[in-house]
């Protein structure tokens, strides 16, 4: 404990991603909360004891925050299931709340600074209405509020992970102004999918020659792709069922069981029929048809696909009498029903499952349910991510552990707690912008200390 470090009281902490950058940068986590055993289990197995389990709404929390009276930083991710693009967005969900528990504990605190963290949906869901009341209720406690949306890619992450960080400097600072981390490492942009970066003046290129290029997957996790148990949390749930053991062969790098994009990313249902059930030529033919032509506008606006008559499909395929193939397509499964035509069933896949990065790219957003193959698998084994390999696409290092047994119980639970966790190499670069307030606050003061010291020598 260093008595000099700035003191960090963290709420909603997890398993402690956020912390971890403040301990490395040298702050003093004095206190630390959340209302999951688990995560305060690994909290103190790797970070520090003085973690607490408590419900920030109750009044074990509430005399906890009353005790310490003062520190020097606050953080909190607060929980974001009401903004996350991955859930159902509910704008009365109580959870979208719990920021208020935060700004009460700030205002008791009266720390110099606090950092907060959200999904980045939430500067978009509900028109933006949360991001408005969220700043506005902390500048009337006396803070200045900056907020900005960063992607961990950017910072030397191996990760596309956007998030919304909020920054608040008490407003009788007036020696400092924060400035958001500098970027490290280039990337493509990406809105679901890859895009070409955008054209850029000759300041940017500039200031985009000193970046290096983004960590990739392969960078990360190459040297641990063979599962093994010397290597702590390398190991994965084995909790699949068998026909996932059937369709993980099927797709290859960078691919995914994907119905309804018709492109070389695409494995279709059709093409494991072991799986999904026999399909002949002709079969394959018809819902190749229905799958290249139900986004044409001329069959309808639906945004996700449009079903398509008999007739149309007899058409456009070039198709003689094909009534009995399409009511057993759909009996089997491979078509539905719908506006007296017939879709996809595929297109519940939507951006596909079964996703199977490419090495040489930066990893998805690692998501809690990274266990389960249904959702992203190994861009080389016929398997999930290891628990292991998600905490490095995230940052943590090897000494960070998550388990103590060989509970899979507790091995799901890791999962969930990396997946919620903000990326450390981002955080530390947070720390470090924080930081400054302290380092500028000591040479403010050393300055006075001259200053009254030449004084006292002159009179």
């Amino acid at each position: 404990m260093n008595n000099n470090a700035p003191s960090v009281v963290s709420l909603f902490v997890g398993c402690g991603g956020l912390d971890l950058g403040f301990k490395q940068e040298g702050f003093d986590l004095i206190y630390s909360c959340d209302n999951d055993p688990a995560a305060i289990s690994v909290y103190k197995n790797n970070l520090d004891s003085r973690a607490y389990i408590r419900d920030v709404t109750t009044d074990s929390f509430h005399n906890d925050i009353q005790n310490i009276g003062k520190c020097d930083v606050v953080l909190g991710g607060f929980p974001c299931q009401g903004f996350s693009k991955a859930g159902p967005k509910k704008e009365s969900d109580i959870r979208n709340l719990l920021y208020l528990e935060m700004k009460s504990a700030i205002e008791v605190l009266q720390p110099k600074a606090f950092v907060a963290e959200n999904v980045d949906g939430l500067s978009q869901n509900f028109k933006g209405k949360f991001l408005e009341k969220i700043i506005s209720d902390f500048e009337e406690i006396g803070y200045s509020v900056k907020y900005r949306i960063l992607n961990a890619v950017n910072y030397g992450v191996p990760q596309y992970r956007r998030r919304i960080f909020f920054v608040g400097v008490r407003n009788d600072i007036d020696h400092y102004d924060f400035q958001w981390p500098a970027e490290t490492h280039r990337s493509a942009e990406r809105n679901g999918e890859f895009s070409i970066l955008k054209s850029i003046d000759l300041l940017d290129a500039i200031e985009l020659d000193n970046k290096s290029d983004a960590m990739s997957i392969k960078d990360a996790i190459y040297d641990i792709r063979k599962l093994s148990s010397k290597i702590p949390d390398h190991r994965v749930t084995n909790k699949w069922n068998g026909d996932s053991n059937k369709i993980m062969p099927h797709i290859k790098e960078g691919q995914k069981l994907c119905n309804v994009r018709f492109a070389d990313s695409s494995v279709y249902t059709w093409n494991i029929p072991e799986v999904f059930g026999d399909v002949d030529d002709i079969d394959v033919q018809i819902l190749e048809t229905i799958g290249r032509n139900r986004r044409h506008k001329k069959y309808g606006n639906i945004p996700n696909g449009n079903p398509l008559s008999e007739s149309v499909i007899r058409e456009l395929g070039g198709f003689g009498g094909i009534k009995r193939r399409i009511n057993r397509l759909v009996k089997t499964g491979y078509l539905k029903e719908k506006n007296d035509g017939y879709d996809l069933k595929g297109a519940m896949f939507c951006s596909g499952l079964f996703k199977r990065p490419k090495w040489n790219e930066p990893s998805p957003t690692v998501l809690t349910n990274f266990h389960s193959p249904r959702y992203f698998i190994h861009p080389e084994r016929n398997s999930p991510f290891s628990l292991r390999e998600c905490a490095r696409l995230q940052g943590f290092p090897d000494n960070f552990l998550f388990t103590e047994t060989d509970d899979v119980k507790e091995l799901e639970a890791g999962y969930r707690l990396v997946g919620n966790a903000v990326a450390p190499p981002l955080s530390r670069a947070i720390a470090i912008s924080i930081k400054q307030l302290f380092n500028e606050e000591t040479v403010e003061n050393e300055i006075t200390y001259t200053e009254r010291e030449l004084a006292r020598a002159i009179s």
